[in-house]
This record gives C-alpha cells, sequence and structure tokens, in this order.
C-alpha cells in the first residue's frame, strides 16, 4: 500500500474519531464523571472530575447533595399537639333544636328546664341551691357548645368560683390547708344541696373527713364537737387567730361559759389560756381536763414545795381542787370557803 493512501487513511479515522468524541461531549444526558473518563481516554492531562465543583474549603472535593448519606436528615418541625376539646354532645351531632326554640338558635329555651331535658333535675328536694342554677345561668359556668375543660366548664377549679366569690385568703394570717391547697368542689357542691353553705356532706362529716380523731367518742366530749358545730369555734377557709379560731381562746370561750374573771380579786395565772389545761374537744378525763389532778397541777407546781406547805399535811388522797378553786378566790391561794373554815 503506498504511503499517501495509508495517510488519508489515518487522516478519516481521526476525523470520524474527533467528530464522535465532539458528539459525546456536547451530549446534555452525559454525566460529568463519563465526560471526563471519555477525554482522559483520549487526551492526556485532563484535570480530576471532582475539580471545580462547590466543595467546602479544605475538604475534598464531592459532588453530594442535601439528603448524602454522610449528611444529617433534616425533618421538617412538628406542630405541638392541640389540646383535647370537651363538646356538648347535641352541639356535636347538630341537634341544635335541643336547647334551641329554632334550627337557627335565634333564641333559647328557658334554662334550666333546657338542661333537664337530658340532665338529672338536682334542684327538686334539696333545701339549698347554688344562685347561678336555681336562676337559670347554666352559662355562667358551663359552656354551651364545647370547652377545653372537663364538664365543658369555662374555667377549671377554684378559679371559677372567684369570679362571683371573693377570695377567702387574701389577708388572712392563718389558712385552712385544705382551702390553700385544695380545690372548692372537695368540701362543696356545685348545685344544690341538704346542707348550709352548699356542702356536700354536714359539718361534721365535712370536717371528719380529714379530723377523725377529733370528733372520736371519748368519755367527755364538748358539746359543740358532740353536736358537730365546729364552725361555732373555727372559721372554715382563713381566720386572724391561731387554729382558724373565730375569735381568741379566752374570749371564744366566754360566748358559752360564764366570764368569773370579771369580778375576781385573785386569778390562777393560766386562766388567761383556757386550753393550758382543758382540751377543747374531747377528753378521758372530767371537765375536758388534759390531765387528771393532781397529774396536771403538777406539770407546775413542784412536789417538794407543796409538802413544805403547813396545810398540806395529812392530805393522803384528797385532790387538789377540794380546797382550791382553779380559777378564781378571794385568797392569794385560790382557797374555796370550806378550806378556810377548817
Amino acid at each position: 500500500m503506498s504511503q499517501p493512501r495509508h495517510n488519508r487513511r489515518i487522516g478519516w479515522s481521526l476525523m470520524v474519531l474527533a467528530v464522535v468524541v465532539a458528539i459525546v461531549l456536547l451530549t446534555d444526558g452525559c454525566a460529568t464523571t463519563t465526560k471526563h473518563q471519555w477525554l482522559n481516554f483520549f487526551f492526556d492531562g485532563v484535570p480530576g472530575g471532582n475539580q471545580g465543583t462547590n466543595a467546602a474549603a479544605g475538604g475534598p472535593a464531592t459532588n453530594a447533595i442535601a439528603g448524602d448519606e454522610n449528611e444529617p436528615v433534616r425533618r421538617p418541625a412538628q406542630p405541638p399537639p392541640q389540646p383535647a376539646v370537651f363538646s356538648h354532645p347535641p352541639y356535636l351531632e347538630g341537634k341544635c333544636a335541643v336547647c334551641h326554640e329554632s334550627l337557627y338558635g335565634e333564641t333559647m329555651k328557658k334554662f334550666p328546664d333546657a338542661c333537664f331535658a337530658c340532665h338529672k333535675d338536682f334542684l327538686t328536694g334539696n333545701k339549698v341551691k347554688h344562685q347561678p342554677v336555681e336562676d337559670g345561668e347554666c352559662a355562667s359556668c358551663h359552656s354551651p357548645h364545647d370547652s377545653l375543660n372537663t364538664n365543658l366548664l369555662v374555667k377549671t377549679g377554684n378559679t371559677l368560683c372567684l369570679t362571683c366569690h371573693d377570695d377567702p385568703l387574701v389577708g388572712a394570717k392563718f389558712k385552712h390547708e385544705a382551702v390553700e391547697l385544695g380545690d372548692c368542689a372537695d368540701c362543696h357542691t356545685p348545685h344544690a344541696s341538704n346542707f348550709k353553705g352548699l356542702l356536700q356532706k354536714s359539718v361534721k362529716n365535712t370536717c371528719a373527713s380529714c379530723h377523725a380523731d377529733i370528733v372520736a367518742k371519748k368519755k367527755d366530749v364538748h358539746q359543740p364537737v358532740d353536736d358537730g358545730d365546729c364552725l361555732a369555734c373555727h372559721k372554715p377557709h382563713a381566720s386572724a387567730n391561731k387554729n382558724l379560731l373565730v375569735k381568741g381562746s379566752e374570749a371564744l370561750c366566754w360566748d358559752c361559759h360564764d366570764n368569773f374573771l370579771e369580778k375576781a380579786k385573785f386569778t390562777h395565772d393560766v386562766v388567761d389560756d383556757c386550753t393550758s389545761c382543758h382540751d377543747p374537744h374531747h377528753s378521758d378525763n372530767n371537765a375536758l381536763l388534759k390531765k387528771a389532778v393532781p397529774a396536771l397541777c403538777l406539770d407546775c407546781h413542784d412536789q417538794k414545795d407543796l409538802a413544805a406547805v403547813k396545810g398540806h399535811a395529812g392530805m393522803g388522797d384528797k385532790s387538789c381542787t377540794d380546797c382550791h378553786d382553779p380559777h378564781v378566790g378571794t385568797d392569794v391561794n385560790l382557797l374555796k370557803p370550806s378550806a378556810k373554815s377548817k
């Protein structure tokens, strides 16, 4: 074969190859790495396929995109949970006419009769009725359609009661723990009751729910306690006096007992506080004494000092109160008239 013909064949081959390479490079569907491989096959010194990318400075070049296995997966933020909504069944079921005079809801049926069409009549047969209930103002406490609170209440707990009632704890020095930490509904019913103050139970039984030891039977029981009249001496919510007393202890006792201090010439030091010797609720000793005489007297008086008194010689088993009045007297030793004559 002659040299010119051979050269022409080589020239045609190179021309066809150039056309093929050009088509490959100009084709949009060819990946960057594929183009690089073709160019590197035919030409030396072609730069690496990853050069010229937007890789981070100082790190290896990469074609990774968001969602690459080396990248943390970012999930969209979840919306906060929605609070539970309590719905009135007739409203939920679209039965508007149960409560409204018409399907369009312009006028309401009379309360509380409309409520008693479904709910038990809790007014009939009860002596004491909550004024909003008796006046048919059910919607002052309950939402007729739906609410975020149980029982469709417009507010929860004591907050609802304090919408109308003054807070009994404001400014009080001593507060009933049950009121401070509890709920009004622990003792009171919101609709109607047979007990004063809308109590769920009698005063005695209400107090006994927490203070069972106070109303327990023993030998001698203070009459107000025995009668269940706790409120004769105590305030139920808060007080300016210790132990939630309605008055100071001494003044409180004079509400029922004769004040023997008014005309007394001499008084026993301890009579300033009746509860220093007497239990205000109950006792196993006569006269509600905290201890039997003479053990009670010996809490303050020393036995050896008493024995040194001439008049105590030959006392035997006599009680201190055989000769001494425990409260007041006409002489400094509080002697009873019968003891003076001996």
